[in-house]
């Protein structure tokens, strides 16, 4: 019945958002500056192209092709103490070898649900010191026959240097991917929130679902989660999940956002995405085939996407907001483009790892492009709201007291019927103030605004402490009215008007006040039985002899 509480919600959800896009900017724009700007060095040794294979020939290390093992060999000519050897593994188990000896073997997966593969497995060895030369041995094994297992990241210095180096490579993307978690949560949470107000559609819950799924992508493609919490199995299905979520939420998005011949493609698209997701997952669980063989499809539906991004971002900035934005947007679909283009080049020449770089920076404009525009529009939408809130509490309140008006009161009748046909209690005091018109004639209308205006404090004075059970309302010029909405309506009764009775006493103590104010009233309890209407008439009449009673006539 409140509605100035909607905007102390509304006010308080865009304080939250505002801050935590600030929080994420300032954090964002502090990471870059620390990794353009840092002198330090790192005290590490990269082993990328240092290894050999068993007939001495220089070897690459992402040509892992086969499920047979196979070796590679480095010789450092020393180890200094302290030393360790950290590298990330993807697709692949890798067993470590120090002169001959096994020092490490990789543990294999058993369970359908995570398929194959480890993911991307961090793997961290400390070596023993030696002044002599070392021979270090990887044995790799593929998990897949079809795709390449792949070794990166490897670095030979002290564990904390390598840590610091790797985590500020790839800090960037971490950050995005946070950022973006956060977009989507509070898109998704703002959707239900507007949802009961029907001031949100469909295409506010799906695009927050694929900001949340490219997120939960990118973030398993930054290798940190990896690298820091370990378990890369989890964290490798969750992305694989998320990265097969992807095209059924971007394609639900366009059917909720396009029209025509757009539309009627979004639909299709979303159906075969559908029926790929549901597909994947099935042959997942049951252990017949994991997400890795069912990539394809959607590597596929990634490609189909790209005729939806254009036309998505032109839906928004055809919108007619004037807040569009635009000098944002446009360079962000420059980049868009020009990444999709790079990315399908790479993609063709089978250059896996660029070709993925290019599509999360593609998609991270593409998202960024949706979520200025959404977030304009949300933006809008609650200041509208708050001023229909505003122009609405202005409508229900009496402009002298502060109370409720009579077209309050008449908007809130349905549900205190509501409450009488359920047989709830329901307490009506009527009040009326004694002497006003006389006040009025011989002490003016200043004197009887004063008095009408002591009413209503003395109001609020007895019903302080039971605001969420009471509702005051004037009804008239000098005619009040309370319900109380209680089981214990009879014992809030009796303790408000002993309060308001006391108010009425210090109050009349004032000097020079020229007049007495009394209150009279009556009260009558519904439980059933009686109309709204037949109980405020019982009130009045109640009131009516109190009010001759105070006056001294009988």
């Amino acid at each position: 019945m409140k509605t100035s509480v909607k905007n102390y919600i509304n006010t308080f959800i865009m304080r939250i958002v505002n801050a935590a896009f600030y929080l994420i900017l300032a954090v964002s724009i502090w990471g870059v500056l620390i990794r353009i700007f840092s002198l330090s060095n790192y005290n590490v040794t990269d082993l990328s192209h240092i290894w050999t294979n068993e007939a001495g020939d220089f070897c690459r290390l992402s040509e892992f092709g086969s499920q047979d093992s196979q070796r590679v060999y480095y010789m450092p000519d020393s180890i200094a103490p302290d030393t360790a050897i950290v590298l990330r593994a993807r697709n692949c188990y890798v067993n470590f070898y120090v002169n001959g000896e096994l020092l490490h073997e990789d543990y294999r997966i058993h369970s359908p649900l995570y398929g194959s593969s480890p993911g991307s497995r961090w793997h961290m060895l400390s070596l023993d010191a030696s002044k002599e030369p070392v021979q270090l041995c990887l044995e790799v094994t593929a998990c897949y026959s079809d795709s390449k297992g792949l070794i990166d990241n490897i670095y030979l210095g002290k564990t904390q240097e390598i840590y610091r180096k790797i985590t500020s490579e790839r800090i960037w993307g971490f950050v995005v991917s946070a950022f973006l978690y956060l977009c989507g949560v509070v898109i998704i949470v703002l959707y239900f929130f507007m949802r009961r107000g029907h001031t949100a559609g469909k295409d506010l819950l799906y695009l927050g679902l694929a900001t949340f799924f490219s997120a939960q992508w990118l973030s398993a493609e930054s290798i940190l989660w990896q690298l820091f919490v370990g378990h890369s199995e989890v964290i490798h299905l969750l992305g694989y999940t998320a990265l097969t979520a992807i095209p059924l939420s971007y394609g639900m998005l366009a059917v909720h956002r396009l029209k025509g011949k757009l539309r009627t493609f979004s639909i299709g698209f979303s159906f075969v995405s559908a029926v790929g997701l549901i597909g994947a997952v099935i042959l997942q669980l049951f252990g017949i085939a994991d997400f890795h063989y069912s990539l394809i499809i959607t590597r596929i539906l990634l490609v189909f996407l790209v005729p939806l991004m254009i036309p998505l971002v032109l839906s928004y900035m055809n919108s007619g907001n004037e807040n569009s934005k635009k000098h944002i947007i446009f360079p962000l679909l420059a980049v868009l483009v020009i990444c999709i283009a790079i990315s399908l080049i790479k993609y063709i020449q089978g250059s896996y790892g660029n070709y993925s770089s290019y599509v999360r920076t593609a998609l991270l404009c593409f998202l960024m492009c949706l979520i200025v525009y959404q977030f304009n529009q949300i933006v809008t939408t609650f200041s509208k709201g708050m001023k229909a809130d505003m122009l609405h509490d202005l409508a229900l309140t009496d402009y002298m007291t502060g109370l409720y008006n009579r077209t309050a009161f008449n908007e809130h009748v349905p549900e205190y019927n509501h409450i009488i046909d359920s047989f709830s209690p329901l307490g009506i005091i009527q009040f009326d103030v004694n002497n006003l018109k006389k006040v009025n004639d011989t002490l003016g209308h200043e004197k009887g605004d004063m008095m009408i205006k002591a009413v209503a404090d003395g109001l609020r004075y007895a019903f302080v402490h039971f605001e969420k059970e009471c509702a005051s309302y004037r009804t008239g010029g000098d005619e009040f009215l309370t319900v109380i909405n209680a089981i214990s309506a009879d014992e809030i009764y009796h303790t408000c008007i002993q309060r308001l009775m006391q108010y009425c006493e210090d109050f009349n103590k004032q000097p020079d006040l020229d007049f007495t104010l009394t209150i009279a009233h009556g009260y009558v309890l519904v439980k059933g039985g009686k109309t709204l209407e037949e109980a405020i008439d019982e009130a009045d009449a109640l009131m009516y002899e109190n009010k001759r009673m105070l006056k001294g006539l009988r």
